[in-house]
């Protein structure tokens, strides 16, 4: 009797789950390409790339939204039992709710466990894994100017050039223009350029061209064989750091400490807000009013809400306020719940 009513308690939860899982999916996956596609305004991005891209954001996407999901399907399964009768018949049989919590208990924690891997493991992974991705394309964007008929920019420099030589990269017949100061503009030109790379620090070399600098008073003109111009705006060189060295920051970087306390407690809402799911989905269709959807949105506001806002300055307050909201809803499902039915 226990494995016929728990299977098809699964089997009724599952069915809400993905039905409310899958469109949000969609729906943020959809979002995450625009974001991911804006990206290839100032660079270039293969298609494999961006899917590569996309598939760093997966595990922040499913961290975000899988508890939030469970906590819903959840109370509209019972929603649903209740209004089909099902769960009356099944009180009738003399199963009890809180046997509910029983059947549902494995799940949940399987939940908590998952969102436990996917935030302290596979989140900071890959968060430094876009870090080092975008760290690349920055380097990359700067050494691979193409010819076009717009400017591209090299530190305070736009670039323009008619040609390239690909296979020994060498940008030909260059004109740079660089109108950072408001007072006076700089105007290059050169037959070719190649870029260079002295220590770390990246630039372009320009060879037999003038250069012009021209003011409301003057205009000066030089000649020149060679000429090196430096990249002014740096990129801080990534550093990787392992799944220890990561979370030991978050001793002395309060940020770090702030992700640490909300991915944790967002990790356990599940068990959070299990008794909340029976307390507001278990009900008599013909006596008591559906409150589950205000509840859904209510526990899960003052949850996340509560939990960013005082995450960084209260750590311990932010565990007292996990513990004090699991105890309200364990004493609504007794008063709501266990007492009636």
């Amino acid at each position: 009797m226990d494995k016929t009513v728990s299977g098809y308690l699964i089997r009724t939860f599952s069915g809400l789950f993905f039905s409310i899982f899958s469109p949000i999916i969609a729906i943020g996956s959809l979002i995450l390409f625009i974001r991911i596609a804006k990206l290839t305004e100032v660079t270039h991005m293969s298609v494999e790339e961006m899917f590569l891209m996309y598939s760093y954001f997966i595990p922040t996407m499913l961290f975000y939204t899988l508890p939030i999901t469970f906590f819903a399907a959840l109370t509209l399964t019972m929603v649903r039992l209740s209004n089909d009768f099902e769960n009356i018949v099944l009180f009738s049989f003399g199963i009890a709710p809180k046997t509910f919590l029983r059947y549902f208990a494995p799940l949940t924690l399987a939940a908590t466990a998952l969102l436990l891997l996917l935030s302290l493991a596979l989140i900071p992974i890959t968060k430094q894994l876009i870090k080092s991705f975008v760290n690349y394309k920055s380097i990359h964007a700067v050494l691979n100017i193409e010819a076009s008929q717009f400017g591209q920019k090299f530190g305070d420099w736009l670039v323009f050039l008619a040609d390239k030589d690909k296979k020994k990269n060498i940008l030909i017949n260059l004109v740079l223009l660089n109108s950072a100061n408001p007072k006076e503009e700089q105007f290059l030109t050169a037959k070719y350029g190649k870029f260079f790379n002295e220590n770390g620090i990246r630039g372009l070399k320009l060879y037999y061209g003038q250069a012009y600098r021209i003011s409301d008073e003057q205009i000066d003109q030089i000649n020149y064989k060679a000429m090196k111009i430096y990249h002014t705006q740096s990129v801080t060189p990534f550093s990787y750091r392992n799944l220890k060295e990561y979370w030991q920051a978050a001793g002395h970087d309060r940020k770090r400490r702030k992700d640490l306390i909300i991915y944790i407690a967002v990790s356990l809402f599940p068990i959070v807000s299990l008794f909340f799911a029976f307390a507001y989905g278990i009900l008599h269709p013909r006596y008591d009013k559906n409150f589950s959807y205000p509840a859904i949105l209510a526990v899960t506001t003052l949850y996340y809400g509560v939990i960013s806002s005082i995450a960084k300055t209260t750590p311990a307050g932010s565990a007292l306020f996990v513990i004090a909201v699991t105890a309200a809803g364990v004493w609504l499902f007794y008063k709501r719940i266990e007492q009636r039915f």
